[in-house]
């Protein structure tokens, strides 16, 4: 147990949010909470696959992917086909936090986040299946920031230890639109404007506070539409699941050998890499996706090695703010930093 005073623990995600964007004249709310405690001068380090569930199991668990088991969006199940709905094998923060007697608190706009880390267990946990029914019918993926924002706003009035929040509204904009279009501007304004109205609502109870706002990868605006046929290249060797820029690949029994061969020969193929005893990860060079037969439509894509820097910023009083501040100004922060630093912040 941590020698430090119990504080109450905020970690938000901006997803998909590049740390190039903790800037004064693009997010002022962003810059002026770095300037009040700390944020990596280059930002910090997702995982690979960078997207958004595994690095969300990362970043609550404080493990890897070996590990947690979320190995990327998508994962093969035991039973030979594909899980689209992979979830956490370990305990997280949110677990941890509510055996040890804390109030814990959850919001995200992705629906989907709160299956991956098993965050229905909270003390509250939004949205509900009634919550997503309100927004019409057929139900959205996604609900809109606003929403969860307040969410986000009331966990903290009513006094839970450790809140949760993930905000989506870039990562859409990105995937849509690209990264300068002026839809994505407008989602990283309101996002901005949101963590002011958060770092206000949080003002009362400061020197109590750790606050981290980090994103969970970043995105690159999609340059070359032919896709990186890995799946083609590896037929009879490997099976493929794309992620955006990567891939998750598990070779056949004594074909380790051909597909490293054959992957890294891809036209569009960047590297590989294992991630656990049955699975490697494949990534594109930037600016290329992985796909089939069909030429890719969207605008932004993330998953590859280059979109792995991420937003990692802290502050608040706890006196864990300083040690983390330490942390990320002396060496790009991993994911797996935050879920023991919050730990120590809530004394579990």
């Amino acid at each position: 147990m941590s020698s430090l005073r119990t504080g109450r623990v905020v970690i938000l995600v901006l997803d998909a949010l590049g740390p190039e964007f903790v800037d004064a004249g693009r997010m002022p709310w962003l810059s002026r909470l770095a300037d009040r405690g700390a944020a990596a001068p280059l930002g910090g380090v997702a995982e690979l696959v960078a997207s958004t569930g595994p690095c969300h199991a990362t970043l609550l668990t404080g493990v890897p992917l070996s590990r947690h088991g979320v190995l990327a969006n998508r994962v093969f199940g035991p039973d030979g086909g594909i899980d689209a709905d992979p979830r956490v094998k370990v305990p997280t923060l949110l677990d941890r936090a509510k055996a040890g007697g804390r109030r814990t608190a959850i919001a995200a706009s992705d629906p989907d986040i709160l299956n991956t880390v098993n965050g229905h267990s909270a003390d509250l946990a939004w949205p509900t299946t009634l919550d997503i029914s309100r927004y019409g019918a057929p139900r959205p993926k996604y609900l809109p920031d606003t929403a969860t924002a307040e969410t986000l706003i009331a966990a903290v009035r009513s006094g839970h230890d450790l809140i949760i929040g993930q905000l989506q509204g870039v990562d859409t904009a990105v995937h849509r639109h690209g990264i300068d279009a002026s839809e994505t501007r407008a989602a990283r304004a309101q996002l901005d404007d949101i963590v002011g109205n958060l770092t206000s609502a949080l003002a009362d109870a400061w020197s109590d506070t750790l606050f981290v706002v980090v994103s969970d990868h970043r995105a690159e605006d999609v340059a070359d539409r032919d896709p990186v046929r890995l799946a083609e290249a590896l037929s009879g060797l490997a099976d493929v699941l794309e992620d955006g820029s990567a891939a998750l690949v598990r070779p056949y029994e004594g074909k380790l050998a051909a597909v490293l061969a054959r992957a890294i020969a891809a036209d569009g193929v960047a590297g590989t890499c294992p991630l656990d005893d049955k699975h490697l990860v494949a990534w594109c060079e930037p600016g290329r996706v992985f796909g089939r037969e069909r030429e890719i439509t969207m605008a932004a894509s993330h998953g590859n090695l280059t979109t792995r820097p991420c937003v990692a910023v802290v502050a608040g009083g706890h006196p864990s703010v300083a040690t983390a501040a330490v942390a990320v100004r002396r060496a790009p922060p991993s994911l797996r930093m935050w879920a023991p630093v919050a730990a120590a912040a809530l004394a579990i």
